[in-house]
């Protein structure tokens, strides 16, 4: 009887999981909210790592702009972009309480996610 319990708390656990997941995978992909996104970026060169998700999840700065990114959670996360350029920012892992900074040198758009936690996005929009 014990292990049955075992097994069910599990399966509860995990379909949780997977339904959080899916509502995290499902508000960072698909071309309109890509466009609900942009239109709500903030001009900030400061993001905080925070439950699990970069805030805010899309910046818009100048060309030459210093953007620093701080761990306010537990665990390690990285900003790891989503191209391979040079230009893009790419850290180590960052610790809690530690920050990461990263200038802009072109403009364009950055994609970027945690490599331990790849359903972290974020975006940098960088302009003239």
């Amino acid at each position: 009887m014990y292990k049955k319990q075992i097994i069910i708390a599990i399966i509860i656990a995990l379909g949780i999981i997977g339904s959080f997941s899916a509502i995290l995978l499902g508000n960072n992909s698909g071309p309109s909210n890509t466009k609900a996104m942009a239109m709500s970026a903030v001009a900030t060169n400061h993001i905080d790592i925070k439950n699990y998700m970069f805030s805010p999840m899309m910046v818009t700065v100048k060309v030459g702009t210093t953007v620093t990114w701080t761990n306010q959670d537990a665990v390690k996360h990285t900003i790891t972009a989503d191209t391979t350029s040079s230009k893009a920012p790419n850290s180590m892992d960052i610790a809690q309480g530690q920050s990461f900074s990263f200038k802009f040198t072109q403009a364009g758009s950055y994609t970027y996610h945690c490599f331990p936690h790849p359903y972290m996005h974020g975006t940098i929009v960088v302009t003239e």
